[in-house]
């Protein structure tokens, strides 16, 4: 699970860095689409990770698995 945390990041920041090139082909205005849209890739791609992150700490608390022995 933990495994596609990079991965989710990768692909949040060139989803959002497509859309915001496309968008400001479409409406010449470079490179404020981009940029916007970038932004907002990293920081689904940060959220992605947050859930992701959180998902297995609660998963782990729940089948009472303890990292100390």
């Amino acid at each position: 699970m933990l495994a596609s945390v990079g991965t989710q990041l990768v692909v949040s920041i060139f989803i959002g860095f497509g859309t915001g090139y496309w968008l400001d082909k479409w409406l010449g205005t470079r490179p404020v689409f981009m940029l916007v849209c970038m932004l907002m890739g990293v920081a689904a791609g940060f959220l992605n990770i947050y859930r992701t992150v959180k998902k297995g700490i609660d998963d782990k608390r729940e089948t009472g698995e303890d990292d100390n022995g």
